[in-house]
């Protein structure tokens, strides 16, 4: 909206830009976001191709919207209006002044600055799209306009951008505007496990894993992610298990989140269970007289409340001495190192995150200006569309990109229509 006012009055033309919030305030995505820190964006420093990898659908189809308005332009646009960024060490940017409120007070300051009019309680009950011929092409149902004993109930527009986020109401919207849907299903989860190995270790992370889960379609190419895990009270989270449920999203759903998680937690031992078995045997030689789960016993990197759960789980006791294991039983710790075995049993969630997988298909919009291909003067922003991201900034992304691509081409057709 701010785009389209300001780009519109740029190129020489006025837009009566008007944003219809159905509470009482906007962006209250904004505000819980990061715990309440709204974790801006990711580094815009990473190359564009890397940050577009962070994007499970979408990847490909954001590299023209990126090249108008992508990250580094996005950071120069909030420093531009006062919002100083710093970035973590995981590549999360947020205002320096970890308050969501920061940004929610830049983007109303905007849009007050560009005259972009704000309707609060403003809920939307419909859309129409006008018959050939009519003054204008769309209508927009409100009950805002029935109060204010509108007898139509509508407001008429010539550019309709949808940015309603991914509520059940706005697909239905663009389907009956001749828009085909991908259903929508959950991303960017934890995983739901009760196995007792992890019982009692809440809490605990391991910062380099590799986590995998079968993929029915192509059973030689399981999903797989590597990075940190964090073992929790009801299962496993943590970077690498986000990313595996966001990218393993459809299957997941299609498995009723019912399914076997294979983690290796010492993947910096080349060779798999051999290569693994191999130290543990030269273990067997150089600490043979120390129990195989006491606190002086080689732990292979991994925490020692981890290791000593392996080797609980792997049948053997902890104060056996390294000598008097089996072979037969190293093998088995190898396993549960590099190949473990975990029954997922659902899904949880993370923090505050609300994603979904799923929307407007990208076939039918022009991604060049975010623009329906059908419907002249339809465009799209943000989550309704079929584009979700990674956790650590790149579902904000996203949307500026997206809203600043479609409010711009908004104000170029507004531009171009008023010339001729």
């Amino acid at each position: 909206a701010i785009e389209a006012a300001r780009g519109a009055r740029e190129l020489g033309t006025e837009l009566e830009v008007v944003v219809c919030e159905a509470t009482s305030k906007c962006c209250s995505k904004v505000k819980i976001s990061g715990g309440g820190r709204c974790n801006v964006m990711h580094d815009y420093t990473k190359p564009v191709k890397l940050l577009s990898e962070g994007y499970p659908r979408g990847q490909k189809q954001l590299l023209g919207p990126f090249a108008r308005f992508g990250p580094e332009a996005t950071a120069a646009w909030f420093q531009a209006e006062g919002v100083e960024l710093k970035t973590e060490k995981d590549g999360r940017m947020f205002p320096i002044t970890d308050s969501s409120q920061t940004v929610i007070d830049a983007l109303m300051n905007a849009a007050d600055r560009e005259g972009v009019q704000i309707r609060t309680g403003c809920k939307v009950e419909s859309l129409e799209h006008s018959p050939e011929g009519a003054p204008h092409r769309f209508r927009v149902n409100t009950v805002e306009r029935k109060k204010e004993d509108n007898p139509n109930g509508g407001v008429d527009c010539d550019y309709l951008l949808l940015a309603p986020g991914s509520s059940r109401l706005s697909y239905q919207w663009a389907m009956g505007l001749g828009h085909a849907l991908e259903a929508p299903v959950p991303s960017l989860f934890t995983f739901n496990v009760a196995e007792d190995m992890i019982k009692g270790l809440a809490g605990l992370s391991v910062q380099d894993a590799i986590v995998s889960i079968p993929n029915p379609k192509k059973p030689k190419s399981p999903l797989r992610q590597q990075g940190p895990v964090l073992i929790t009270h009801t299962g496993v989270s943590g970077p690498a298990i986000l990313r595996l449920s966001a990218f393993g999203a459809r299957v997941l759903h299609e498995l009723d989140y019912k399914t076997t998680l294979k983690v290796n937690w010492t993947p910096e031992i080349e060779g798999g269970v051999d290569g693994v078995l191999e130290q543990l045997l030269e273990a067997k030689k150089t600490d043979s007289g120390k129990g195989i789960g006491g606190s002086t016993s080689p732990t292979f990197g991994l925490p020692r409340r981890l290791w000593q759960a392996i080797v609980h789980r792997s049948g053997v006791a902890e104060d056996l001495t390294w000598y008097h294991v089996k072979n037969a039983d190293l093998r088995k710790i190898a396993t549960n190192m590099c190949a473990c075995e975990l029954t997922v049993e659902g899904k949880g969630t993370f923090k505050d995150e609300f994603v979904t997988a799923g929307g407007v298909t990208l076939k039918g919009v022009n991604m060049k200006r975010l623009e329906s291909k059908s419907v002249e003067g339809l465009y799209f922003a943000g989550e309704v569309l079929d584009i979700d991201g990674i956790t650590g900034g790149y579902n904000f992304q996203s949307a500026w990109t997206t809203g600043w691509t479609a409010g711009r081409a908004v104000a170029e057709q507004a531009a171009s229509a008023s010339s001729e």
